[in-house]
Formats: structure tokens, C-alpha cells, sequence
């Protein structure tokens, strides 16, 4: 009966080790937060197949858009040149080095799943989808990839 007690106590030292201390941000999420300015939005057509259509369009962004990540999983999108935000808000869920979710606060049952295409102390790119109907009758999808810079 000891050897199992100290054994099960064992156990849950172990699992209590490894369980991440939500009060301490990982390495990606002190990495992504920040002021990141959006220097261009790329917006490439795929079919229903997942075909690329074209090799999509390039936006240039006015240099007042950015995006702030926070280190407590909040970030704000600002499309306005005044010092006040205009744009949208809510929270963000990192997956491990790789993607990450935005939930918009005044739509929350509808997360945007991102993908990290690149993140480093100065850029940031990810990428989302969104479905589309093209001339309103053929299902595609729209890729959205964000150049960010610190």
C-alpha cells in the first residue's frame, strides 16, 4: 500500500510539473504580442477545390493600420488614422508555434483559425480563409495573407 501511495504521489508530482502555468505567456505568445503595423494584405481566389485561381492581389496598407496582440490573449485591428482604434476587438488562443484563433468580440461564433506563416522579432505573416460564391453562384474560398511589421 505505501509503494502505491508513493507511487500515485509520484505520478502526480510528475503531471503537475508539466502542466503549463497559465499565468506565464509561451515563448510564441511573448513573441507575438505587440504593436504590428499591416504593410500589405494579399487576397488569393481558390476554387471549391482548393485550386489557386490566380496569383491573387496585393494591397498596400496605410501605414496608420496595425494590429495589437496583448500579452493577456486580447488584440484590437485599427483601420483609422486618429488615435482612437476603429476596428475590431476580442481574443486570441495561440496552437503551439503554428496557428492561432481569433475570436471577434461582436462575433464570437465565428473564430478565424490563422496560420503562422512566419513570426520573428520584426515580421509577422498569417493567413486565414474565408468561403466566398463567386459571380454568386460557384463556391470558392478567399485566402487573406497578413504582412505584419514591428
Amino acid at each position: 500500500m505505501k509503494k502505491m501511495f508513493i507511487s500515485i504521489l509520484f505520478a502526480m508530482s510528475i503531471a503537475a510539473c508539466r502542466r503549463d502555468d497559465p499565468g506565464m505567456p509561451s515563448p510564441q505568445a511573448k513573441k507575438i504580442a505587440g504593436k504590428w503595423n499591416i504593410i500589405t494584405v494579399t487576397v488569393i481566389p481558390h476554387d471549391s477545390t482548393g485550386k489557386v485561381m490566380n496569383d491573387g492581389t496585393v494591397y498596400t496598407e496605410p501605414s496608420y493600420y496595425y494590429f495589437q496582440f496583448n500579452a493577456n490573449f486580447t488584440w484590437v485591428e485599427n483601420l483609422a488614422p486618429n488615435v482612437n482604434p476603429i476596428g475590431e476587438s476580442g481574443t486570441y488562443t495561440l496552437h503551439a508555434d503554428t496557428a492561432f484563433t481569433l475570436v471577434n468580440k461582436n462575433a464570437p461564433s465565428q473564430p478565424e483559425e490563422c496560420k503562422i506563416l512566419s513570426l520573428t522579432d520584426t515580421l509577422f505573416i498569417f493567413s486565414h480563409q474565408r468561403a466566398t460564391l463567386y459571380n454568386g453562384i460557384t463556391p470558392g474560398f478567399l485566402e487573406y495573407i497578413f504582412k505584419l511589421q514591428k
